[in-house]
């Protein structure tokens, strides 16, 4: 009976004994669990990041990758423009830019562009092709008296010149609308004209700078 009590303080001690240094040392087991977790939350989360930034920039490259394709759709609608129009718009301009380059079509596409921003030019169209005609690109390029390529039908050569650098300035100012100048009138590089200024080499002479009173 006695060696069972003994035996019974002796368990009791040798556990209190235990459980102190467990206590004690509990800190030590606890914090490295504790500094695991967080390294293990940080690094999914930096996975989770990582994933979401390659996902955004994905994403980027996908939608700013447009085509000429697709920025012509959207330059028909918003030009109100048919597509045999539009053909005949960018052969008139690739006809009128002086050795087809992209400066020279990118200032003819602009000089159109800003005759149906002008009050004396829209009224005059509209005179002859009838109310709001004078707002189309289409109808200032063909109206009569102005460009000698669509009167002696010159432009038709160049009305399906889809590869050319002059083509791609039509589309890349009329998508943008990013103007390059305020003039309403040009003249052959052989022609000098007072005042003007011309935006490449041995390109057409630019004049006429549309009056802010007169822009619609």
């Amino acid at each position: 009976m006695n060696n069972l009590i003994e035996n019974t303080y002796v368990s009791h001690f040798v556990w209190g004994c235990i459980k102190n240094k467990i206590y004690k040392n509990l800190k030590y087991i606890i914090l490295p669990i504790i500094y695991l977790s967080i390294l293990i939350i940080n690094n999914h989360e930096e996975i989770l990041i990582n994933t979401i930034n390659y996902q955004v920039s994905d994403t980027y490259t996908t939608v700013a990758y447009i085509t000429d394709e697709m920025k012509l759709d959207t330059i028909l609608e918003k030009y109100n423009l048919t597509q045999n129009q539009f053909n005949v718009l960018c052969g008139v301009v690739l006809s009128e830019a002086e050795y087809n380059s992209y400066e020279d079509a990118y200032a003819v596409i602009n000089t159109i562009y800003n005759r149906t921003h002008s009050i004396n030019w829209v009224k005059s169209v509209n005179n002859h092709f009838g109310n709001d005609k004078g707002y189309s690109l289409y109808y200032q390029a063909i109206s009569p008296n102005q460009f000698t390529v669509y009167q002696s039908g010159a432009y038709k050569k160049h009305m399906n010149d889809k590869n050319s650098e002059g083509y791609k300035a039509i589309i890349d100012f009329l998508y943008t609308e990013n103007i390059m100048h305020n003039y309403l009138s040009f003249r052959s590089h052989s022609i000098k004209v007072k005042n003007s200024e011309s935006f490449s080499d041995k390109g057409n002479n630019y004049f006429n700078v549309m009056k802010e009173e007169n822009r619609i």
